[in-house]
């Protein structure tokens, strides 16, 4: 019997896929990016964003500059008055985008991984799937970045998962380089070797029919609730 995980914000309004953004109302939340542009990252940062409730759609468009929210115009002014547009080939480091997220947020709420030795943030590639599995099971999304032999890196955004036995871990995705199929919540599949702690490329992305390795993910945490204040029952007795 088929088993899977997917986050709480994902609903069909129609035949469309929605999530409810900043104004809780539900808004269009998948981003297709435009060919040749190289800003994946870019676009499924602001899946994520919508998916998270920091966003809504209208915050995307180029009327939004005018907007009285000071985080969309901060994420405006980053990322959107050249990424979302297509006007870049040169791509997007996700470990910078997550450095300017915090910047836009005005709080360290962004965290960026990397299974990759030679960067920062280095985890085991195990120690990153299990981040993965732990946010998805919180309801949350995780964009991923992953590189195959010889094409460039994807970033694309998890948003459900299932086990396939012990080895592999089933990752479905909103993948900007690709259409939403009619009734769906995802449009590419990733596999994932679980027990993997090499460099080797197992895993597999069914969207490009290739054998790749999931070597980063960025996630979004929750701000701290604030401290509960101490306020002492007038009737208790005094020790």
């Amino acid at each position: 019997m088929f088993t899977a995980k997917f986050i709480d914000n994902l609903y069909f309004n129609g035949a469309n896929i929605r999530a409810k953004g900043k104004s809780g109302k539900l808004c269009k939340v998948f981003a297709k990016q435009g060919q040749l542009d190289g800003a994946c990252v870019i676009y499924s940062l602001m899946m994520m964003l919508i998916l998270e409730h920091k966003l809504d759609w209208e915050d995307l468009r180029e009327k939004a500059r005018n907007s009285k929210d000071d985080f969309a115009k901060s994420i405006q002014r980053q990322f959107l008055n050249y990424g979302l547009k297509g006007g870049t080939r040169r791509g997007h480091r996700m470990s910078d985008v997550s450095k300017k997220l915090n910047v836009c947020m005005k709080e360290n709420l962004s965290e960026y991984y990397t299974c990759d030795k030679r960067t920062w943030h280095t985890v085991s590639r195990h120690e990153l799937y299990e981040k993965i599995k732990t946010q998805l099971d919180l309801g949350k999304p995780v964009m991923i970045g992953s590189h195959g032999e010889n094409g460039p890196g994807h970033a694309v955004v998890a948003v459900g998962y299932s086990r396939e036995g012990l080895k592999t871990m089933r990752l479905f995705c909103l993948d900007p380089s690709g259409f939403i199929p009619y009734m769906q919540l995802w449009n590419n599949v990733i596999d994932v070797d679980y027990l993997a702690e090499d460099d080797m490329l197992t895993d597999y992305d069914y969207h490009f029919e290739d054998k790749i390795i999931v070597d980063r993910i960025l996630i979004i945490n929750d701000p701290p609730k604030p401290a509960l204040s101490f306020d002492p029952d007038s009737n208790a007795i005094p020790f």
